[in-house]
């Protein structure tokens, strides 16, 4: 036997506690899933607009300096001139490191291509193996901008007629340089 207002307790009861379960669960997880999916879409946002930002700079046209510091390529002097000053550069940059230059010959356009914007010098020197790192270090990182290039390298004799100590090695070394403006 039932009472008739026992079964309509019992449905608001159910109905209370099946409220109950709904709420605790949005209060749970889903409110965790949702507030996941708030930063993801914040993340996304902030990711396009680096996206922009680095499209633009993209398709921006470049500067001939760097911001941070002296131009990438050399101005656009004679080559001559340019050459004088690319052999000043690899002077320093070898005495600095320990490299004694034995000769210095400017390349003519035909053995570093013939654009008009590219020269370069040969350089025959020596030194040991760690001077002849910080050498290609430098010249790598020097700006304006160097190239170096055909790297030939040769182990002294055992009986140097030259007098190299022992340790030391001789080798050739191409670098260029790069002129801006029109080829002329």
């Amino acid at each position: 036997m039932t009472l008739p207002g026992s079964r309509t307790a019992h449905r608001g009861l159910a109905l209370g506690v099946l409220g109950l379960l709904v709420l605790l669960l949005w209060a749970g997880p889903v409110s965790a899933y949702l507030g996941m999916i708030a930063d993801g879409s914040e993340q996304l946002a902030r990711r396009q607009a680096l996206l922009q930002r680095y499209r633009a700079l993209a398709e921006a046209p470049r500067p001939m300096a760097t911001a941070n510091g002296p131009p990438l390529l050399y101005p656009d002097i004679p080559e001559t001139q340019a050459t004088a000053n690319l052999q000043e550069t690899i002077k320093a940059t070898a005495s600095a490191n320990g490299i004694q230059i034995h000769s210095m010959q400017m390349l003519l356009r035909g053995d570093i291509g013939g654009d008009g914007r590219r020269f370069g010098v040969r350089i025959r020197a020596g030194g040991d193996v760690a001077s002849l790192g910080r050498l290609l270090y430098s010249i790598e990182s020097a700006r304006p901008l160097l190239y170096p290039d055909n790297l030939q390298i040769q182990a002294p004799l055992a009986a140097s007629p030259s007098g190299n100590a022992a340790g030391n090695l001789e080798f050739q070394l191409d670098v260029s340089g790069f002129r801006g403006g029109a080829a002329s």
